[in-house]
């Protein structure tokens, strides 16, 4: 009691709030490459392997990669081996950073380099970040490490580039753990670097008994000011890299160095190296509060991180091999998920973004009992995925980052032809009334390697058939004035266009060099419609127009006093009726429809035209 009194005391003197955040219980080693350090992070990895089945790689991913480094000792120099493709009960473990500039040294086919890494480099001749990973590898007493740079050849010859990039899930999923440099921004850097700490030491005593001048002391207490909680995260550069992403999701364990702490991840739970653990049990321990079971469509899954999103994902999902999943919305809302955090990130190269994410999407694939998989997209889920849109430039797309052939030959229709790393948001992901208007008559996809049906392509088009609507531009400079010659739907348009445009249109909008522009309906709920705007490039394929795609345009319907179309009043009670059947009879009584938008109704009054076209 006396002692709590005095650490009360400590407290109130140094200014030391309490909260309901995790104190820290323990001292971090000021030197990250410590022999003390290294000892936690070895503990981390025993513990995991001895106690958590679930963190042991799945069968299918624990095939050796195809060359690893040997990280040697003391008295032997790493070196390259070569792994015949039988061999079997290998640890290897795999190295996540940012190049941040090109590796000094680098695998290439050239026979003096090759020769050079077989027979093995000084320690000290490696850079600093390839260099830090293998002290740590060592340390936790594993024997290999796959290193990209060095375990791919680089040279202009792709073909053994493409074919290791396609066993990401292999090589990152299959290895023992994965070691993250998360807050080094180059291969130069290094990420074993002293740390700032800023704890006060202060020693505890009591009097003996007996003897008031004898004073023993007892042990000595590590003081420091509030732990800064973004220290607990991974903001760091890894962070906003494209590659890192699935180098993150793949693993089942990670072992992340950051400026202030390791921080370790697995299947089971989280360790800060400042004393506080995170179970995956608690966490769904406190989810099971608010449901009744943690079952497919209960919503749990969609609580917890994006890490434990992706590995807990095949246990949401029934076990039923009967259920009909590509049929269900809730099946595709976590590859949204994954989509939007994968949207926003950097590459040197953004032509590489669905070899960058190959590893997940065939994870995801095998989860949901898929093999659809259309240039991020899939098959089953098209007509939704296509109505993606980057925030706030829902029509109008911004200006490409990387204005390439290799960028312009993308799909348009795909989310990863949008080249300005901004935010690509689905909003109909979670509709679980999506009613779709159109229908995907067919696929093309040509892909840079037929073997890899989740890798890059070289383009790809879709045939897709719905209610159509030709216009002779989208924006028209006149849209305001009430006198104008144009539709409510063309006037619509110009006023999207202007406000997404921050007022400066591109010329090719009022005046479009292919002749026209077109608007597809795609879907249709309770509370709007959403349409697929097209660009028309000039050409006809079967007597087929062909389009690029621009953006969507959602539009509004409000029910209100006004009086609505039958023909939209009754499709919406369709929607509401079918609704009722898939939530029984708790639900609310139906809505009776009014529609007062100016745009809806016109379409209502004049149809459109059911037509097909390709998408390119």
């Amino acid at each position: 009691m006396k002692l709590m009194s005095s650490v009360n005391e400590c407290f109130r003197l140094c200014e030391i709030k309490e909260d309901d955040s995790p104190p820290i219980l323990k001292k971090i080693d000021k030197d990250p490459g410590s022999r003390a350090s290294f000892s936690v992070a070895a503990r981390w990895l025993r513990d995991c392997l001895k106690n958590h089945e679930s963190c042991n790689p799945p069968a299918e991913c624990q095939k050796p990669p195809k060359r690893l480094i040997d990280v040697g000792n003391e008295t032997q120099n790493p070196f390259m081996v070569e792994i015949s493709p039988g061999s079997q009960q290998l640890k290897w473990l795999s190295l996540s950073y940012c190049w941040g500039e090109e590796p000094s040294m680098k695998l290439t086919a050239h026979t003096e380099i090759m020769n050079m890494l077989r027979n093995g480099i000084p320690l000290n001749k490696f850079d600093p970040t390839i260099r830090d990973s293998i002290l740590v590898t060592r340390a936790l007493e594993i024997r290999y490490i796959w290193i990209d740079s060095l375990c791919i050849i680089q040279d202009h010859d792709a073909r053994d580039w493409d074919e290791q990039a396609s066993k990401m899930n292999e090589i990152y999923g299959g290895s023992t753990v994965t070691l993250v440099a998360a807050s080094s921004n180059s291969v130069m850097n290094g990420f074993l670097k002293e740390r700032e700490l800023q704890y006060i030491p202060i020693s505890w005593s009591r009097n003996q008994v007996g003897d008031s001048d004898d004073i023993k002391p007892l042990a000595t207490m590590f003081l420091s000011p509030e732990w800064d909680k973004n220290d607990d995260k991974l903001n760091g550069p890894w962070s906003s890299r494209g590659w890192t992403m699935q180098e993150g999701l793949l693993p089942s364990r990670l072992l992340h160095y950051t400026h202030s702490q390791m921080i370790w991840k697995c299947c089971e739970e989280q360790k800060f190296e400042r004393g506080v653990t995170k179970s995956l049990q608690d966490e769904l321990a406190k989810i099971s509060i608010y449901s009744d079971h943690l079952s497919f469509g209960s919503g749990w899954l969609w609580k917890l991180d994006t890490f434990m999103k992706f590995k807990r994902f095949p246990e949401y999902l029934p076990t039923n091999l009967d259920y009909p999943l590509e049929s269900e919305p809730e099946t595709f809302r976590l590859w949204y998920d994954l989509i939007e955090e994968y949207s926003q990130r950097k590459f040197t190269y953004i032509s590489n973004r669905l070899a960058a994410i190959s590893g997940v999407a065939k994870i995801f694939a095998n989860a949901i009992r898929s093999d659809e998989y259309v240039a991020g997209l899939w098959k089953p889920d098209l007509i939704r995925g296509l109505i993606w849109h980057t925030e706030g430039a829902e029509l109008i797309p911004r200006l490409s980052a990387d204005n390439t052939p290799a960028v312009n030959a993308l799909p348009s229709w795909s989310w990863v032809s949008s080249a300005g790393y901004e935010l690509v948001k689905n909003s109909q992901k979670n509709n679980d009334n999506f009613q779709a208007v159109s229908l995907v008559k067919n696929v093309q996809i040509d892909l840079v390697d037929q073997c890899d049906p989740f890798g890059s392509v070289k383009s790809g088009s879709v045939t897709i058939a719905g209610p159509l609507k030709r216009v002779p531009r989208l924006y028209n400079k006149e849209w305001k004035s009430a006198e104008a010659s144009i539709s409510e739907f063309e006037r619509q348009l110009s006023k999207i266009v202007e406000k997404e445009s921050l007022g400066d249109v591109e010329h090719r909008y009022s005046s479009p060099p292919s002749g026209h522009f077109a608007a597809l309906q795609m879907h249709i709920d309770m509370n709007s419609l959403d349409l697929l705007v097209l660009e028309a490039t000039g050409e006809i394929s079967n007597k087929i127009n062909v389009y690029r795609r621009v953006g969507v345009v959602k539009i509004r319907h409000f029910h209100n006093k006004s009086v609505a179309s039958p023909n939209l009043i009754a499709m919406l009670k369709k929607i509401e009726n079918s609704r009722a059947v898939c939530l029984g009879p708790q639900r609310e009584k139906p809505r009776k429809w009014k529609v007062s938008n100016d745009v809806i109704t016109e379409i209502q009054r004049e149809p459109w035209k059911r037509e097909t076209v390709i998408i390119v």
